[in-house]
């Protein structure tokens, strides 16, 4: 192992119950809605791809472009209300990692700004060699684009990288770009199997050092 990529949306920062909340309050609208087993599919996943899957399933005549920009007013408001909510263990794990000179990056399918709008609420930029997005990839996760970009940016071989992932998706994207993968089960927010992982942990706090370095 010589460098450890993370990804955002539930290992680093708490959103992913703040975006099926903010999905329902928007289908609201239409009279519509979706169920908590419905939404984990797409955990890791592309928000664009989300919608035209959701918007086809549920008959619903609304542009793509407009639940995008509808969610993203929501969501922002409870930004501004609430703030963000670090996962619980990962900041001490960031600064430990970074503390003992490992290079380190984020690839995240929230866009740029987004990362760096957590990263700096956090201040943990400085300990960042890498933040990229899978909206600037071609091919969203579960394919490896963005770990493959991120080992790129890094100047690290992509077996030489081990990735902290919570979904399916994402999981599945990192094996395919032939990391090493720690998979991060949160049993308050999602029922992800994450079976490809090569090591699964139930908290941020059981990854380590000594776990991170034994890959």
């Amino acid at each position: 192992m010589e460098a450890v990529i993370f990804d955002m949306d539930g290992v680093i920062v708490d959103t992913e119950p703040g975006f099926y909340i903010v999905a329902n309050q928007f289908l609201e609208r239409y009279g519509k809605s979706i169920t908590k087993e419905y939404f984990e599919q797409f955990f890791g996943g592309a928000s664009e791809y989300m919608w035209k899957t959701t918007t086809q399933m549920l008959g619903l005549d609304v542009p793509v472009e407009e639940c995008l920009k509808g969610t993203h007013e929501i969501r922002e408001q409870r930004i501004r209300e609430e703030g963000y909510e670090p996962i619980e263990g990962t900041l001490d794990l960031i600064r430990e990692l970074h503390s003992q000179g490992i290079p380190l990056a984020v690839a995240s399918s929230s866009s740029k700004q987004e990362i760096e709008r957590v990263m700096d609420y956090f201040e943990i930029t400085h300990c960042f060699q890498a933040l990229v997005s899978g909206k600037d990839c071609e091919h969203p996760k579960p394919a490896p684009d963005v770990f493959l970009k991120t080992a790129r940016k890094l100047c690290i071989k992509p077996e030489q990288c081990l990735v902290i992932e919570d979904s399916n998706n994402g999981v599945t994207a990192a094996k395919s770009a032939g990391m090493g993968v720690i998979g991060f089960r949160n049993l308050e927010v999602a029922n992800q199997e994450l079976r490809p992982a090569d090591h699964v942990v139930t908290s941020m706090k059981d990854i380590t050092l000594e776990l991170c370095r034994s890959f």
